[in-house]
């Protein structure tokens, strides 16, 4: 798995929120206020951009999808990219367990 390099950044967010936060803390749903953001922008992030594929798909022929999955395929046995699929399924595993367990959805 590739090292994650994180950065600090500060966010201002009204006290309700944080409260909120600090309650999943207490009760152990989260680590620590960081460990929520952390999940709450993936989450969010994973959002924005299923939407935006949805959206490009609309746009795309089934030939263009076609050779673009041709090209990808080709850059990926090639080595031009790396997989990184077992990253974001990890990443993807935990929001998808944390949801469940914030939505009380037995396991």
């Amino acid at each position: 798995m590739a090292q994650v390099i994180e950065s600090p950044v500060s966010v201002r967010l009204p006290k309700y929120i944080i409260k909120k936060i600090d309650e999943l803390v207490k009760e152990g749903e989260f680590k620590s206020r960081s460990d929520f953001i952390k999940y709450a922008v993936t989450l969010t992030l994973g959002q924005i951009m299923m939407e935006k594929a949805r959206e490009k798909a609309k746009t795309i022929t089934p030939e263009e999808a076609k050779a673009r999955s041709r090209q990808a395929l080709q850059k990926l046995f090639t080595e031009e990219i790396e997989d990184e699929w077992s990253e974001i399924k990890d990443i993807l595993e935990d929001a998808d367990r944390k949801w469940k367990e914030l939505k009380g959805v037995k396991k």
